[in-house]
């Protein structure tokens, strides 16, 4: 069974507003992270802040549009935000029976169903059990991390990094080349939404047209 943990617990400060609840196509910003990650793995967490209403029916009903709503469960992260890392840990354990997890920022929401599968197939059958999607030579998400991981990741400082645990891995990461610059499209600021919405209309625009 694979997991995908989509991190929703930012505060989204230099956005002004909820960036994940932002349209985009037919849904939400983290609406298309959502149908992403179902497309890739069995089971998807979505980590979203204390009492964030808006992002849970979000990602809710993005669950229901492809019902898929028995494979999506959303929890609340902790009161306080130390940072990214703490969402991770708060969704690794509820997704201690996966046999490898993928990690969503939330706001990243054009990256390509098969981008998510080249890493989630990577790490499973890598030596080091960890893999990350690079485009034109630029890293990018989601970072697929095998099981036997998991406990080390639970183990560490609510204030680590991702990066700091795969600096301490004993061999580095596979590093999986892709044909995605949407992966590496986040969205702080309303210009940088701007960007990803217009990427994603053409997209769909020439889907249509094909």
């Amino acid at each position: 069974m694979t997991a995908a943990i989509v991190l929703a617990a930012g505060h989204a400060d230099r956005m002004g507003s909820n960036k994940l609840v932002l349209p985009l196509g037919a849904g939400t910003v983290i609406g298309r992270v959502v149908l992403t990650a179902l497309a890739a793995c069995d089971r998807v967490v979505v980590v979203i802040g204390l009492h964030d209403q808006e992002t849970r029916t979000a990602a809710e009903q993005a669950a229901h549009s492809a019902g898929a709503e028995q494979r999506v469960e959303v929890v609340e992260a902790v009161t306080y935000d130390p940072g990214m890392f703490i969402s991770i840990q708060e969704g690794l354990r509820h997704t201690k029976d996966a046999d490898a997890v993928l990690i969503f920022p939330g706001d990243i929401p054009l990256v390509l169903p098969d981008t998510a599968r080249a890493v989630r197939d990577a790490a499973l059958r890598s030596k080091v059990g960890v893999a990350v999607p690079a485009c034109g030579g630029r890293r990018g998400h989601p970072v697929a991390i095998d099981a036997r991981h998991i406990a080390e990741l639970l183990s560490m400082s609510e204030h680590a990094t991702l990066r700091e645990f795969m600096a301490g891995l004993s061999s580095p990461a596979e590093v999986v080349a892709v044909e995605d610059t949407g992966m590496l499209l986040d969205m702080d600021t309303p210009e940088e939404y701007e960007t990803v919405r217009r990427r994603f209309d053409s997209a769909a625009l020439s889907a249509r047209e094909v």
